[in-house]
């Protein structure tokens, strides 16, 4: 699995603890805007105009779980029998390292990141967080041993991630049909589009050492989930609680609301609460 989506996965489950149940979905019959060819049926811009739902309920960042049933099937397949016994116990036996260890691993993951955050940031705008990202990269990689040791950070340069999913939030591309992947985990066709372009730097290693890669960062990224584990397992819906809780942490890297507000689609007579109050 891509380095961006375990981290992605990581927060989506930490969200998800905080939920105290399913989110209301919006109604089938909500209008839908901007053309997007990874929707399913849109074969035209004027075709994007028109409810194109066609009795699903659309998620976070107008993406569609039309496909919950092989979705489903593939769920168990990844986290009854692949994660249960494969990917869960070798996590288990990773956590037994030193912290030290494991921070250090995360913080080399985390910097090969910066390779693909520098160009990911100038394509939204941000020259700042570009620089900052190349700063971190170089700074990291001598003095912090190849990455293995986060410098950048205590000299005050935070990591401005981007991954190019996010980019093509913000450019307009929403998230397609939801999809549950063998082995590679969930993800939405925004994303996967994105996860592929981020992997182009990285195709020029040889097999070898680039399944190394993802095994070995596959296991670091799993053993930060074990704290949530009782809390996905206990849910209701393991299956609707993940996605859910993706979907939504996608929509807010694309759209982030500040903490501590609540959007509306509605507007509020906030007048009316003064005269119950009175």
């Amino acid at each position: 699995m891509h380095q961006h989506r375990f981290h992605k996965l990581t927060a989506a489950v930490a969200l998800a603890i905080g939920m105290c149940g399913f989110s209301a979905l919006t109604p089938a019959t909500a209008a839908h805007g901007s053309y997007n060819p990874m929707m399913p049926r849109q074969l035209s811009a004027e075709m994007a105009q028109r409810d194109y739902a066609y009795g699903y309920s659309i998620l976070s960042g107008h993406a569609l779980d039309s496909l919950e049933e092989p979705n489903r099937a593939m769920w168990f397949l990844n986290y009854d029998i692949f994660d249960h016994y494969i990917l869960r116990p070798v996590a288990h036996g990773y956590a037994y390292l030193p912290q030290g260890v494991q921070s250090s691993m995360g913080n080399f993951f985390n910097n090969l990141d910066e390779v693909n955050n520098i160009p990911n940031n100038l394509l939204v705008g941000d020259v700042g967080g570009s620089a900052v990202s190349l700063g971190r990269l170089v700074i990291n990689s001598t003095i912090g041993l190849l990455g293995f040791f986060d410098v950048a950070s205590q000299m005050g340069l935070t990591a401005h991630t981007m991954p190019m999913g996010t980019v093509l939030g913000k450019g307009g591309v929403e998230q397609g049909p939801f999809l549950m992947i063998p082995a590679y985990g969930p993800t939405t066709a925004r994303d996967l589009h994105g996860n592929v372009v981020d992997g182009l730097p990285w195709a020029a290693l040889s097999w070898p050492v680039t399944i190394g890669k993802w095994a070995l960062e596959g296991v670091h990224n799993r053993a930060q989930l074990i704290p949530q584990e009782d809390m996905v397992d206990n849910s209701m819906d393991p299956y609707a609680t993940t996605r859910d809780a993706l979907l939504m942490y996608d929509e807010n890297q694309v759209n982030p609301v500040q903490e501590g507000v609540v959007e509306s689609e509605d507007d509020f007579d906030e007048s009316l609460l003064d005269e119950i109050d009175g």
